[in-house]
């Protein structure tokens, strides 16, 4: 999703369908940011390494093939240059020790993902505090 405004959110998913719903619900509110994806963390840390622009907001799965969220997590938060971008999880765990890892690393939100594509509206509304305000 493109828009004219320079924010920009990486969102580390390997699910196609809940990369899928979130695209389609960041369109359908408008969200005014621009969502590239990774599908696992070595892609992740390769688009930050590779990108002078790096994203407003980070959104991370835990559950992933190759690179997991948590190793993800770490590397990112143990990188000046990456660290002080905001990460929220958004994950099928409920695991209190999943959550308690991710509060322990810094991540600013941990988020069960939705069961429903109309409860994603809501997902979208909590990124907007760490976005860059539209000019």
């Amino acid at each position: 999703m493109k828009t004219t405004n320079t924010a920009k959110i990486l969102y580390v998913e390997d699910d196609h369908d809940d990369r899928f719903f979130l695209n389609e619900s960041a369109i359908s509110f408008s969200l005014p940011a621009e969502i590239n994806y990774a599908s696992d963390g070595n892609e992740a840390i390769d688009y930050l390494r590779k990108n002078k622009n790096l994203p407003s907001l980070i959104v991370l799965d835990l559950n992933m093939p190759k690179l997991d969220g948590k190793e993800t997590l770490e590397i990112i938060k143990e990188d000046p240059d990456y660290s002080k971008i905001p990460v929220i999880v958004l994950s099928t765990s409920e695991n209190k020790e999943d959550k308690d890892f991710c509060k322990s690393k810094g991540v600013i939100s941990y988020l069960i993902k939705p069961g429903h594509f109309s409860e994603y509206e809501k997902i979208i509304k909590s990124f907007l505090p760490f976005l860059p305000s539209p000019a």
